[in-house]
């Protein structure tokens, strides 16, 4: 096979500590060989603008009209291309609560899905953002919002090592409800399986403590599905920015969470506990109109998404919208911190050690800043 090297000149490339200005980047077969300020070829490819570690989104349960959960590799090609497109370089397909086999059934169509998927984009074979692993958001929660309530479960021993078996090492992230029956029992048995533990869809603060103790490090969705945020009565969303042991994932579509919500956490969270995501459904990247999650007819209005009882459910975000959102929401921050929280952060959260930073021996995707504000993929 033959050897793909390619080589950018950027105006500017944020890394892990600094900003650098006139950057050379080099790749070999998809893989970061050189990050320096050296001349470069005549086969150099110029970028203008700023260049990221490729943004991840941990939250996708679908975009361009298909949804994650039809499990098909036809529909997660679309959802992936979708979210390349919307300038995130790798993703999470994210399967919501449904009946416990057919759950299972949707694990493992997915699992297979990512497991055929190529990491040599180079040469691209799989023209779409790289699926990075599957995050589960249910059945073991207790607050529904969108969800369907009648098919939650307790996360006994006998379902955690049958979700695992399904998964076949492919589960990355799970959401749980921390007041569940066996939760902090639960926690520490995905947790030794390397799988990352997510708090959420609870309005209880019953049971965080004893799920962080355990190795939960996030949540899901700050404020949303939380529970009020009360100064007496600390639920979820207050314990969550309260313990410097847990990351926030947030949607910032200014409906989810109001703007001065968004920066009152951010002041909190700062650039190591945020971390941008999605929550798309198969609405995202497509016009107004009806759509299906989980088996769930959901209607796109302008920016919202709802289900049938006028729920939130999901947004119709891209990860580019998000973070031009989070630049105009949050003015004090910059380049260096959307790279943290859209891809350093994500990847840390998930133990993608090969991605969210732009760094020799990292994978060669990239998320271009453009000086107009426009986002986009480069791979």
């Amino acid at each position: 096979m033959a050897v793909i090297a390619r080589t950018w000149i950027v105006d500017r490339a944020v890394l892990p500590h600094t900003v650098v200005a006139g950057a050379r980047v080099a790749s070999v077969d998809g893989r970061i060989v050189a990050v320096d300020q050296m001349a470069a070829g005549a086969d150099a490819e110029r970028l203008r603008g700023t260049l990221l570690p490729g943004l991840i989104d941990l939250q996708v349960n679908g975009a361009g009209g298909r949804s994650v959960d039809e499990a098909t590799p036809e529909a997660l090609d679309v959802v992936a291309q979708a979210v390349f497109e919307g300038g995130a370089a790798a993703f999470l397909p994210t399967l919501i609560t449904a009946r416990w086999s057919d759950l299972l059934e949707q694990v493992r169509a997915v699992a297979a899905w990512i497991e055929q998927w190529s990491p040599e984009a180079d040469s691209s074979p799989n023209p779409g953002a790289e699926p990075l692993g599957i995050h589960l958001e249910g059945p073991f929660l207790t607050a529904p919002g969108a969800h369907p309530a009648a098919h939650f479960l307790d996360p006994s021993p006998e379902r955690i090592d049958e979700l695992l078996d399904a998964a076949r090492g492919q589960l990355r992230l799970i959401t749980i409800a921390n007041s569940r029956d066996g939760a902090p029992l639960a926690t520490k048995k995905l947790t030794e399986a390397g799988v990352t533990v997510a708090l959420g869809h609870c309005e209880s603060g019953d049971g965080f403590a004893a799920c962080v103790d355990a190795g939960a490090t996030a949540v899901t969705h700050l404020f949303n599905v939380m529970g009020p945020l009360h100064h007496r009565t600390p639920g979820l969303a207050a314990l969550a920015l309260d313990d410097t042991r847990v990351t926030c994932p947030m949607i910032l579509d200014g409906i989810h969470v109001a703007e001065p919500m968004v920066r009152n956490a951010f002041r909190i969270l700062g650039p190591d506990r945020m971390v941008l995501v999605t929550d798309a459904v198969a609405a995202a990247g497509m016009p107004d109109g009806t759509y299906s999650l989980s088996g769930m007819d959901v209607t796109k209005r302008g920016d919202v998404v709802r289900d049938a009882n006028e729920n939130l459910a999901g947004s119709a975000l891209t990860m580019a919208m998000a973070a031009q959102n989070f630049l105009t929401m949050v003015r004090e921050a910059g380049p260096w911190t959307l790279g943290r929280i859209a891809s350093n952060n994500p990847a840390r959260l998930i133990r993608a050690a090969k991605h969210g930073t732009i760094a020799p021996n990292h994978r060669a995707a990239f998320t271009l800043l453009d000086d107009d504000g426009s986002v986009r993929c480069v791979r």
